[in-house]
């Protein structure tokens, strides 16, 4: 049995972006219907925390995420989470499925909000049990209150990493080091000193750690993974001038039985890839970004519209800033009145946000030499299970771009289409041919986007509707 439903808007993620937007259009009478496929709304900043656990409840950013969800609900939008969109058409429609089996959802108009997920690259030992992303840590800790291990050494790039290790300490873990890859310099600090409306934020980020201490290292990568049934160590290298791991420098990590690692995000564009839109190489943050009217958040397909992480990975200011200017760019789209006057102000606050986040991307890029002079036998795309040796194989037959490597050695053809695997990937690609990660393009999408049961699919096609959404949060 299909739900079948109609709406003005659907929102697909409910995270900064997609709950401002819907906030905004259904405040203006506009059918608004949420989809999210975490089990609460939130997105990855306004989180959740499960049940009532007061280490997270009392935070700022769940406190907000709070208020935003309750302005949808009260302007009469509903938020479907736990609902995993497997397929989006033009005209529009979108597929989707939940614990209550398949649900169709119709509507004039989309705003795809779908955030970003962790950067992450392939190394010897990375596919071991306790091996994960430090996103995928940090919602393990904030919803359900668990570590992601006794002692966990967290590696990789950003400031993204402060956050996660202050979590993990919340939740009673061990950091057995914090491994940043930028060498130490004062271009962070001169940053935060041109900002002083950061100052609080950095303050609650850094108290915890000034408190336990974990020790800090500069300039130092993971280069491999080590253990029988999980991981136990890790070999940690330093970098040169140029960026590329010294392996013959590297140390040891040992007794830790868990390894996070993550250098930024990417932006989660299958959906606006699979519909067609329009999107650039943003060269400050290394990603592919859908391209949006900067004063109205709209795509290039007529009635699609974005915002959030998939326009520009810069955080919540500019995802919640940039989902406002699409939820008045939705209601001026579909007949209403938007005001030209506090839309200028909001694009005016977007490119001061912008500037800050541009400014750490740069602080922040991954070292160009990364990944490095990977074995052979690494697997570089976990899900079909193909290695460095097989890829470098085909490269020298000719493949020099994502196209290639997924049409003849499957990488980026699993069930994760590439969203694990693809950045690593363009970087290898990129560092054994010689050429920019931006001449490589990005893995294209297909339908399904994600996994889904036959009986669900063809449950979608039955006719008939049963109503709008009940607008409460499921």
């Amino acid at each position: 049995m299909t739900r079948r439903l109609k709406s003005d808007l659907v929102v697909i993620g409910a995270g900064p972006a997609g709950l401002e937007a819907a906030a905004v259009a259904s405040a203006a009478g506009v059918s608004v219907t949420v989809l999210d496929n975490f089990a609460a709304p939130g997105g990855q900043y306004h989180m959740q925390p499960g049940g009532s656990d007061s280490r997270f409840c009392k935070a700022s950013q769940v406190r907000q995420g709070v208020a935003a969800i309750r302005r949808v609900i009260d302007h009469g939008g509903a938020i479907l989470s736990g609902a995993e969109v497997w397929g989006v058409f033009p005209g529009f429609s979108v597929h989707a499925q939940d614990g209550e089996g398949a649900i169709r959802l119709d509507a004039q108009t989309l705003l795809i909000a779908t955030g970003a997920h962790d950067r992450t690259l392939a190394f010897p030992g990375w596919t071991l049990p306790g091996v994960m992303t430090p996103g995928a840590a940090q919602r393990l800790a904030k919803t359900s209150g668990i570590p992601p291990g006794k002692r966990t050494l967290l590696a990789g790039s950003g400031p993204f990493l402060l956050p996660v290790a202050n979590a993990v300490l919340k939740v009673g873990g061990r950091l057995a080091e914090i491994l940043e890859a930028r060498h130490l310099d004062a271009g962070p600090l001169t940053l935060l000193l041109k900002h002083p409306e950061k100052w609080p934020e950095a303050a609650r980020l850094l108290w915890p750690l000034i408190v336990h201490r974990p020790r800090f290292r500069f300039g130092e990568v993971v280069i491999e993974a080590l253990g029988d049934e999980r991981v136990e160590a890790a070999r940690v290298a330093p970098l040169d001038a140029g960026g590329k791991p010294l392996p013959e420098q590297a140390r040891l990590v040992e007794n830790i039985d868990s390894l996070l690692v993550g250098y930024g995000f990417r932006p989660q564009i299958e959906m606006t890839s699979i519909l067609g839109c329009e999107h650039r190489f943003d060269a400050l943050s290394g990603e592919w970004c859908c391209v949006v009217g900067d004063e109205t958040g709209a795509t290039s397909v007529p009635g699609v519209f974005a915002a959030g992480e998939i326009v520009s990975v810069g955080g919540a200011v500019p995802a919640r800033l940039s989902g406002k200017i699409a939820g008045l760019g939705i209601v001026e789209h579909l007949g209403g009145d938007a005001t030209a006057e506090e839309r200028r102000a909001l694009v005016r606050q977007l490119g001061r946000a912008r500037r800050f986040a541009d400014a750490l991307h740069r602080a922040f890029a991954p070292p160009q030499g990364l990944p490095g002079n990977l074995p052979d036998e690494t697997l570089i795309c976990r899900c079909e299970d193909v290695t460095v040796g097989e890829l470098r194989r085909e490269m020298v037959n000719g493949v020099d771009d994502v196209y290639g490597a997924k049409l003849w050695t499957r990488a980026g053809m699993g069930v994760c289409q590439g969203r694990i695997c693809g950045w690593g990937i363009a970087r290898f690609i990129a560092a054994e041919t010689g050429t920019s990660v931006s001449d490589l393009g990005f893995n294209q999408p297909r339908i399904p986007l994600r996994p889904v049961p036959l009986r669900v699919v063809q449950a979608s096609l039955e006719n008939g509707y049963s109503g709008q959404a009940d607008g409460v949060v499921s």
